[in-house]
């Protein structure tokens, strides 16, 4: 009977959907020409003539149920929130606009279609939907209130997560669901028991049994002490029936981590993604970074040609210019790091001997008078220029211009579980920390300064650490 109901309400929906982008087409042109060109804006509306577009009116409406079809407007509302369905219906109102012109340039090759009348029709379909949309949800809400138009629902499992659910649904009664009880998977629980205000009905293994006998529309699955092979048989029983099943899959709440549902396939996987997933922004960041390192490797070659020289003249023959090292990049891949050298050549195994001469604690080394640095070496890295070779490991993609310092991987051997996130975006050639204090800062403030990136990271916060890097370069503030 729900389902009956559901598919009337569904089908007289779109037709009033239909018949509101009809009014809104028509309410735009009269509002056009009837008010705004003689009263508001006569010198700049001049009247349209209706006959050049009135065969847009057979397709406005028609395509405004499509998009709102293909944008999940006619999914169940249930409990989406207020501002995500205006959001929807905006979008939607906006993109049938622009199906229509495309429509009309593709026939016409021109424009004979009123300017204003194609402003005025998506503002009067969101206006309308808008007011439509709101006056069901409050008809839906009264009914669900009085006890119609509800969705039965069977809990299966127990615990914390369910219990937290349960008082959502207590709390959201015009989402018009009704529980029925709860089915325990506890041995501590038993028929009779309450769980809040509702009944323990039954043992999770009588599940099949309980919905065969009752009504039910969903069943909604917590397993707090049943493993998943003794769920799948009543997911499959559920199944078999036509019962609508769901399983919470909250076994833990994510603070930092974006949740999603990923196929592989014919295999969905619940994904939980502590770290920036590829967007528009982040696509613009990564291609500016290869942008602007390769401006500035043309810009700076007149430097970089220098400095090689400068090195050459203050090295012993067969020393390299270049000093090479690996890395930790993305989620831990190595890659090798390129730097204009700045200590004498095998500083590298003189590193232990000075271990406890280390400004900081934890595991990175970092010392202010450092005797293996060159004299040449000592004036480069004062003003940062014998990092500009890792602009090459921007334009490679193995960095950004922004992005935490790329660690080596004894030092990540030795991080803190919590440290290691720093290891989730793509490292940089400078970061929060090195324009708050460089050197100066102790290990943990870098670490978390570069958790705050991570964690805040925008295209704006970019640029705001690329001009403080400037300043700090010129100063030499915090530099070793």
């Amino acid at each position: 009977m729900l389902k009956e109901k559901d598919y009337i309400f569904s089908r007289m929906n779109i037709l009033m959907d239909i018949s509101l982008a009809a009014l809104a087409f028509l309410a735009a042109h009269i509002l056009r020409n009837r008010i705004l060109s003689p009263y508001i804006a006569p010198t700049l509306l001049a009247p349209s003539d209706f006959r050049h577009y009135a065969w847009l009116l057979f397709v406005f409406p028609p395509l405004t149920v499509i998009v709102l079809a293909f944008n999940g407007y006619y999914n169940s509302q249930r409990i989406i929130r207020t501002s995500e369905t205006l959001k929807m219906l905006l979008v939607s109102s906006l993109e049938v606009t622009v199906l229509c012109l495309a429509l009309v340039y593709m026939i016409y090759k021109k424009d004979v279609v009123s300017r204003g009348q194609m402003i005025i029709a998506p503002g009067l379909l969101f206006v309308f939907l808008g007011a439509k949309t709101a006056l069901v949800k409050k008809i839906l809400t009264e009914l669900r209130r009085r006890g119609y138009n509800y969705r039965t629902l069977l809990f299966v499992g127990g615990g914390k997560r369910l219990v937290e659910f349960m008082n959502l649904i207590e709390g959201h009664h015009f989402w018009g669901f009704k529980i029925l009880g709860i089915l325990t998977d506890n041995p501590e629980k038993h028929i009779g028991d309450k769980i809040l205000k509702w009944d323990v009905v039954g043992n999770a293994k009588d599940t099949l049994n309980y919905v065969e006998k009752n009504p039910v529309d969903d069943v909604i699955f917590f397993p707090e002490r049943m493993n998943l092979n003794d769920l799948a048989p009543i997911l499959e029983g559920c199944e078999v029936m036509g019962v609508r099943t769901r399983l919470a899959v909250n076994f833990f709440n994510p603070t930092l981590a974006g949740v999603g549902l990923e196929s592989f396939e014919d295999v969905p996987l619940i994904t939980y993604n502590p770290a920036h997933q590829m967007n528009a922004a982040l696509f613009i960041k990564y291609t500016l970074d290869r942008i602007v390192a390769a401006s500035l490797l043309i810009v700076l070659s007149p430097v970089l040609l220098i400095v090689t020289l400068l090195i050459k003249l203050t090295s012993k023959p067969g020393e390299p210019i270049l000093y090479t090292q690996t890395r930790c990049g993305l989620n831990g891949k190595q890659f090798t790091l390129y730097k204009f050298r700045s200590m004498r050549v095998g500083a590298d195994k003189e590193l232990e001997a000075l271990r406890n001469r280390s400004d900081v604690d934890g595991p990175v080394f970092k010392m202010k008078s450092d005797p293996r640095v060159t004299p040449f070496g000592r004036i480069i890295r004062k003003i940062s220029i014998d990092e500009l070779p890792q602009l090459f490991n921007v334009l490679k993609g193995e960095m950004s211009l922004v992005g935490p310092r790329p660690p080596i991987p004894s030092e990540v051997r030795k991080y803190d579980r919590w440290q290691r996130r720093r290891l989730s975006m793509k490292p940089g050639i400078t970061c929060l920390w090195q324009v708050m204090g460089r050197s100066k800062l102790d290990f943990d403030t870098w670490m978390k300064l570069d958790l705050h990136y991570i964690d805040h990271w925008s295209l704006w916060l970019d640029v705001k650490i690329l001009l403080r890097t400037i300043l700090v370069v010129i100063t030499g503030y915090g530099a070793s």
